[in-house]
């Protein structure tokens, strides 16, 4: 089961697109795969379910992610997610025939509290000087994937708040890999560069601290997460190229020394505005034009071969193509 938090620093950046399509193609090749929506905006979860299906079967249900944080006491093990897990149907009828699943973890608009509650248990706006209750907090998501079955899911994808605060960062602390979506201006680009900072600062810290309580907490092993690359996305295109204001700060992303995917998402309402009321991501979507469906099949190709899991899909993938 490999993990990947999708991460930035900024809004606005598309990074629930590019989670919840690339989630569902890599379920329509017939691999498993759970995403999980820790942004309380929950714009991951509305792409599957509408509001009110939302309320009436997932938060009054109390099966959210919220919910399962809240169920935390001290000193006792929490229940295992899979109790919180939800199939959307439309995207689960859409991979059905590949044989893959989609599964969601879904979000809450209070997720908030969580965040606030994790940063009190830490030690309030000093956080990461108390140790005390360290690894109770930022080993919590890691914890509760490990109580699924290794053989459950091929791929968990988690969408994180666009903030570094406590919950991105233990979506980091459970991840192998980290994607970083962006868009092709100054604003992302400095944006791309704070977040690495933290992550590199979160990960040292978090390594310092598993070496200095190594006695007391011998089962935690050190981080290591590594970043696939910046995607980008919303790109405007003329004479099939990337206009030429776009590209130099494309050329500023690649100078931060991050890897840079190849496959770049083109900016269209047609696409993506709609895709939400439809349930359905926009590589499933009979409506998707035909350029938008082709970068996304390359992006997932890029993808897996990123995160070692070429194996996954190629010929399927080929095949996608000559489908649209």
């Amino acid at each position: 089961m490999k993990v990947v938090a999708i991460a930035s620093y900024k809004g606005g950046v598309g990074k629930t697109t590019l989670t919840a399509n690339i989630g569902t193609a890599i379920a329509r090749l017939g691999r498993r795969v759970l995403l999980v929506d820790l942004d309380p905006q929950a714009n991951l979860t509305f792409s599957f379910y509408r509001p009110e299906v939302w309320r009436a079967d997932l938060a009054d249900q109390r099966r959210t992610i919220k919910a399962w944080f809240e169920t935390w006491r001290p000193d006792t093990l929490p229940p295992p997610l899979a109790g919180y897990v939800t199939t959307p149907p439309d995207a689960a009828l859409a991979v059905a025939p590949g044989g893959g699943r989609l599964d969601l973890l879904a979000s809450h608009l209070s997720l908030g509290d969580v965040e606030m509650d994790l940063t009190a248990r830490l030690g309030g706006a000093q956080a990461h000087r108390s140790t005390r209750h360290y690894f109770d907090v930022y080993q919590r998501l890691s914890t509760g994937l490990a109580s699924f079955d290794m053989h459950a899911y091929d791929l968990v994808l988690i969408d994180c708040p666009p903030h570094f605060g406590v919950v991105t960062r233990a979506a980091i602390a459970a991840c192998d890999h980290v994607l970083v979506p962006a868009r092709p201006d100054l604003l992302s680009t400095l944006g791309i560069e704070h977040l690495l900072g933290k992550l590199g600062r979160f990960v040292w810290e978090y390594n310092r601290v598993a070496e200095l309580q190594s006695g007391l907490h011998p089962e935690v092993k050190q981080l290591d997460p590594r970043v696939l690359g910046v995607v980008l996305m919303m790109v405007q295109y003329y004479r099939g190229r990337p206009t030429s204001f776009l590209r130099r700060h494309i050329d500023q992303i690649a100078d931060l020394g991050v890897p840079v995917f190849a496959a770049m998402i083109r900016s269209s309402n047609r696409a993506f505005a709609g895709s939400a009321d439809a349930q359905l991501p926009a590589v499933l979507s009979t409506d998707t034009p035909y350029d938008v469906v082709r970068e996304l099949v390359d992006l997932v190709e890029e993808f897996l071969r990123r995160i070692g899991a070429s194996g996954l899909g190629s010929g399927g993938l080929g095949a996608w193509h000559g489908d649209v």
